[in-house]
């Protein structure tokens, strides 16, 4: 478990209604809004994006490793 190779970078989660467009803020706010009975919202419209972004660093130590990975072992 030594030789895991560990990338430092940084995630972002939208939380958007598919319906509406409408990004929320937080997992409480799109909580409170599938359970307003004022409202349309599901569950099922609700979409969560995710932004991974790797530093120029951490790109190329994955490059490295995929090309390790690549060469023929004897």
């Amino acid at each position: 478990m030594d030789n895991i190779l560990k990338i430092d970078c940084t995630t972002t989660v939208v939380l958007r209604n598919t319906r509406t467009q409408k990004v929320y803020k937080d997992e409480s706010e799109k909580e409170a809004d599938i359970a307003d009975p004022n409202t349309d919202t599901a569950a099922e419209h609700i979409a969560q994006d995710l932004t991974v972004t790797v530093s120029p660093k951490g790109l190329n130590l994955l490059q490295k490793a995929m090309n390790d990975n690549k060469k023929p072992t004897t």
